[in-house]
């Protein structure tokens, strides 16, 4: 009886003690550069760094999600919940909220991290 009763206990603060904590928002962030701002574009991954980025429909511009320069631990650069729908085979089409983390530069691949996206379409890469 004691040893199933502390196998109970075991599994239950196991379990408890899983939960991971929740990350604080792209726009709390300490080294934002700017104001956040809307930009309806495409999500996906690519060859590089960063390997998530969102190309703004009809620019030649990149905007590039932070992985390690402006990687904090208790921030996140991007919604888990927007990671998780991406693979190398489909692409995230949507009105991304983004803050940015460098200023505009013409040529030069603007970091960024995501706070939200709306009206999502995933589509099968080309």
């Amino acid at each position: 009886m004691l040893i199933a009763t502390l196998q109970i206990i075991l599994v239950v603060s196991i379990c408890s003690g899983a939960e991971k904590p929740k990350k604080k928002s792209c726009k709390e962030h300490p080294q934002l550069s700017g104001a956040c701002f809307k930009v309806k574009g495409r999500m996906s991954f690519s060859n590089g760094n960063p390997s998530v980025r969102i190309w703004p429909v009809g620019t030649d511009r990149m905007l590039g999600i932070s992985e390690g320069r402006f990687y904090l631990e208790d921030y996140a650069n991007v919604p888990e919940n927007l990671v998780q729908q991406l693979n190398w085979e489909n692409a995230m089409f949507a009105d991304f909220t983004v803050c940015p983390f460098t200023d505009d530069e013409p040529g030069v691949m603007r970091y960024v991290c995501v706070e939200s996206a709306e009206n999502i379409l995933i589509r099968k890469r080309k």
